[in-house]
């Protein structure tokens, strides 16, 4: 859950719940309540013995008292709960008999939604003997009430309003259903959205109002047998739905069972909707034990969906349990086995509705649920295409490590380095500006900074505070914190330290404009980047070194033997295919050996360095330069001839003349002998040319030292 999902979230969300179906529960009883005439406005109704049990139907005599001296117009009516039992109709000794009212046909002054069958009675007094008839005897639950006119409506009125409020909740649930399996395609909300319907065709055929419905009227024909189909059918619905969303994934016996059952249920509605006259009467019965079996079933999935954590399976469980307590109540008080327990009749359909609701929320729950585990997929998505972007932007940042560090000397290793470093960092962690500021690593004082527009502003910010951020480097500890206001606002600076060792030091500093900071996993990243590029110079120059080390030579730090032979071949082959001249100069060092017998080696190998320099010194750019071996040295002259090669060879001579080396005070007098040559034409490779120089040595050496000869002066 995001920060701004938990800001929205309600608190205690569980006891919200409950309490708001506590409010709703409140409601209904209140709603119900008001279907109830108080003890005051009701008297007493006295059920005789059936009259004969040989006339045809079933007639019952019932005996009440009106009072006297009532204002005119407040009539008294007798009212009845609507139960299945037709042809109704209450008949006095005089001849006075009320219209017939029956369960399956609505009258027009009934309304569309009657609660009862209610009997305006005439303007009688005292002692009232009526025969009630009746095609069946009454249930132990229609008990007849004695009331006067107003209030009988007045009962009617609200149970009216009960049944639209149910009727129409549960529609407006059924609606939802359906926008929730538009927009989720989960079918359970399709089965949820059957259920409904079939509950709500239940209830209103139950209750008598369906056949007071325009068109179905003639649902009626099916009688007591169509009730029990669509009780049963309900039953098979409700057990298919509670599985489906208690059980889900479950293949064991008890959901076996479960299916076994809903299929019976089924088979037994489809046999009630044929409408066998043999069946009637004995189909109530079946619907009982039908319903009493879906019940037991239905719970254990509950208790089973409760114990595995199944969201809200508990409630479901508490209100799973009132309709089919009350229902199987209501059953035995129909049957005159149990006492009538008032609203008992009403306790089944109000659970039911409750059920629905809580099933209602679950099922919304689980969109919740859906929406959850999509941001969770998002995600976790969207981490593995960072996660992805993130080695893609390491192993490019290697690969440019790689290719453009090879060939570098030690000083330029660091900022080709680190301007890779802020080039791919940039793009990966978005911030106003990027800038690595070294100290002495592998020689260099520099600040990098991307974009470049910012680059001098930035390197004076950081030069105000290098003590804080050389403290910071020494620490080795990253850290963010607010950036100095420098008249733009509010940033954030994560400053992330090199890995060195002291005095060197280093620290990358990225600022973010506004107040959010750089997230862990961004501070990770720029920590792995930095260690990546710091690697990689140091192995870069690393291996510069040993390069060097085995192409110059470890005394005089100029190029060795072996390398002066590849650059030679090197050269003449270019100057054979551009036909341009080479020389070569071999320089000796004079009487060498002298100087390291009368002053030691440490002295003689001072005398190379120092002879070295001052060779090297005398050379222009474009020139090879290294130690031959020994005290002999070999330049190597591409582009110039003869001429100009013996000038250059003078000004050595004179350079290493004027090198000041003094051993325990004492001057040591230096010179060298130089043989020149210069490619002739027709000579493809160095050796000849090579032979001829080292002969002018030979010769500069025999005419008396500190000298230079020229290969073709000597040898015409």
């Amino acid at each position: 859950m995001t920060s701004s999902e938990r800001a929205r979230a309600i608190p205690g969300h569980g006891w919200v719940l409950a309490g708001c179906l506590l409010l709703l529960l409140g409601l209904f009883v209140a709603l119900v309540a008001s279907t109830q005439l108080r003890p005051g406005e009701r008297r007493a109704v006295e059920i005789l013995a059936p009259a004969s049990d040989a006339a045809p139907g079933v007639e019952a005599r019932l005996r009440f008292t009106l009072p006297s001296g009532d204002a005119a117009g407040a009539r008294w009516a007798l009212w009845f709960p609507r139960e299945m039992v037709e042809g109704l109709q209450l008949r006095a000794a005089d001849g006075w008999q009320s219209e017939p009212r029956g369960f399956f046909r609505v009258g027009d002054d009934e309304g569309m939604l009657p609660t009862g069958y209610g009997f305006v009675l005439p303007e009688w007094q005292g002692p009232v003997e009526l025969t009630l008839h009746a095609d069946r005897p009454l249930p132990a639950t229609m008990r007849p009430v004695l009331a006067r006119a107003v209030d009988v409506r007045r009962i009617e009125r609200s149970g009216v309003a009960l049944a639209g409020a149910v009727y129409g909740g549960l529609l407006a649930l059924a609606a939802m259903a359906l926008a929730l399996a538009h927009a989720s395609r989960d079918r359970l909300f399709v089965g949820f959205f059957g259920y409904v319907v079939v509950l709500v065709l239940l209830l209103q055929a139950r209750n008598g109002h369906l056949y007071g419905l325009p068109g179905a009227s003639l649902l009626g024909a099916w009688r007591e047998q169509g009730v029990s189909a669509l009780a049963l059918l309900y039953a098979a619905v409700w057990l298919s739905l509670v599985r489906a969303y208690a059980m889900p994934e479950r293949r064991d016996r008890l959901v076996a069972i479960v299916r076994v059952l809903g299929g019976v249920l089924t088979a037994l509605a489809a046999v009630c909707a044929l409408r066998l006259p043999a069946l009637d009467g004995v189909m109530e019965r079946v619907t009982a034990y039908g319903w009493l079996l879906a019940g037991i079933a239905g719970l254990a999935m509950l208790v089973d969906g409760a114990r595995r954590g199944v969201s809200l399976a508990g409630w479901l469980l508490v209100t799973a349990l009132v309709p089919v307590v009350a229902g199987a109540w209501a059953a035995l008080v129909r049957h005159g086995l149990a006492a009538d327990v008032p609203l008992v009749h009403l306790g089944y359909q109000g659970g039911a509705v409750a059920f629905v609701l809580v099933l209602g929320l679950a099922l919304v729950q689980r969109i919740g649920d859906y929406r959850d585990q999509r941001d969770r997929d998002r995600i976790a998505r969207l981490e593995t295409e960072r996660r992805m972007r993130r080695e893609a932007a390491r192993a490019n940042l290697s690969a440019a490590l790689q290719a453009q560090l090879d060939g570098l000397d030690a000083g330029d290793l660091p900022a080709c380095g680190f301007r890779l470093l802020v080039e791919h960092l940039m793009p990966l962690v978005p911030a106003e500006s990027c800038a690595v500021m070294l100290r002495g690593y592998l020689g260099v004082d520099r600040v990098f900074v991307e974009p470049a527009g910012v680059a001098a502003r930035v390197e004076r910010s950081l030069a105000s505070r290098e003590q804080a951020l050389r403290r910071l480097a020494v620490a080795g500890v990253a850290t963010q914190q607010p950036a100095p206001e420098e008249g733009r606002g509010p940033a954030i600076e994560a400053w992330v330290p090199l890995q060195m060792r002291t005095p060197v030091w280093g620290v990358l500093v990225m600022r973010r404009a506004g107040d959010a900071g750089f997230l862990p996993e961004d501070m990770a990243l720029i920590a792995e980047l930095l260690r990546l590029v710091q690697q990689h110079v140091d192995q870069a120059a690393a291996a510069l070194k040993l390069r060097r080390s085995a192409e110059m030579d470890a005394l005089t730090g100029t190029m060795n033997r072996r390398m002066l032979d590849q650059w030679v071949a090197r050269i003449f082959a270019d100057a054979e295919r551009d036909e341009r001249p080479v020389s070569v100069l071999f320089v000796d060092l004079d009487h060498f050996k002298s100087v390291n017998d009368r002053y030691g080696h440490a002295c003689g190998d001072d005398c190379l360095r120092r002879v070295a320099a001052a060779l090297q010194g005398a050379l222009s750019d474009g020139a090879v330069f290294g130690r031959y071996g020994g005290e002999e040295f070999m330049v190597v002259l591409p582009g110039l001839e003869g001429a100009r090669a013996r000038v250059i060879g003078e000004r050595m001579r004179m350079a290493v003349e004027e090198v000041d080396v003094r051993h325990e005070g004492t001057r040591v007098g230096l010179s060298v002998s130089i043989g020149i040559a210069t490619r002739r034409r027709g000579e493809r490779t160095a050796a000849e040319t090579l032979s001829r120089a080292d002969k002018a040595l030979y010769a500069a050496k025999h005419e008396g030292r500190n000298r230079v000869r020229m290969a073709p002066a000597v040898f015409a």
